[in-house]
């Protein structure tokens, strides 16, 4: 089905019948419960994570 509209709506309608097609009902709801938007700023918390962590420390990690 070839969808042309920027409209919301139609496209998360769309969209979960065509994973009820092709998963099925339970496989539909297994591929859901799989999706987590999450929360926070990941770029803002891994740059602060590994502020101190260098390409060598990485690299002696991966030796060990």
């Amino acid at each position: 089905m070839n969808i042309m509209t920027k409209d919301p709506n139609i496209i998360r309608r769309v969209g979960f019948e065509s994973l009820a097609k092709g998963l099925g009902p339970v496989g539909m709801a297994y591929f859901l419960r799989q999706y987590d938007p999450g929360e926070g700023d990941y770029t803002k918390e891994r740059k602060e994570l590994l502020k101190d962590i260098t390409i060598d420390d990485i690299k002696r990690e991966l030796n060990r």
